[in-house]
């Protein structure tokens, strides 16, 4: 298979990167589900002597709002983002990052060093070891693990040449 077959048209929606042909079919599951349930509620409750019309009304777009939540799971469940992760670090970017967070590296190490033991999981499970590298030794989130699985070393270089 030709690598140009393959390759879907992409676009950038609210931050995130999607296929258009994937965004065109969760568009019409949206309309179609939520329009349907919208007006199997609007039957339902219209039939429902007890009940006031405007009710009957607000009920059913209620009923419509429900066929949204299942068109946007059924959506999320068929289309995945098609996000580009890199995973290389430039310790130039990293300090950009931290400067518009209002951060320096200092807090960050600061931070790493008191952050809680899930988070610290979760930044191990997607192999963050060049942050984690940063904790220092005395820390109880310390492993010296971090240091060897950093196999770049790319923040800490950085760190030396400025001291």
């Amino acid at each position: 298979m030709d690598k140009n077959e393959n390759k879907q048209q992409l676009t950038e929606v609210w931050g995130d990167t999607v296929s258009l042909k994937e965004l065109i079919f969760s568009t019409i599951i949206g309309i179609v589900l939520t329009m349907a349930f919208y007006l199997i509620g609007r039957v339902i409750f219209n039939s429902i002597g007890t009940i006031e019309k405007s009710l009957a009304n607000g009920y059913s777009l209620l009923v419509g709002i429900l066929g949204c939540f299942v068109a946007a799971v059924i959506s999320a469940k068929c289309f995945k983002p098609k996000r580009i992760i890199e995973e290389k670090a430039d310790p130039a970017s990293l300090e950009e990052i931290l400067h518009d967070a209002g951060m320096t590296i200092e807090d960050e190490i600061e931070a790493l060093a008191t952050l809680d033991p899930g988070i610290i999981k979760e930044m191990e499970d997607v192999g963050l070891y060049s942050l984690l590298a940063l904790i220092p030794e005395d820390s109880p989130n310390y492993k010296a693990e971090y240091k060897e699985l950093d196999k770049e070393n790319i923040i800490e270089k950085n760190i030396k040449k400025e001291v």
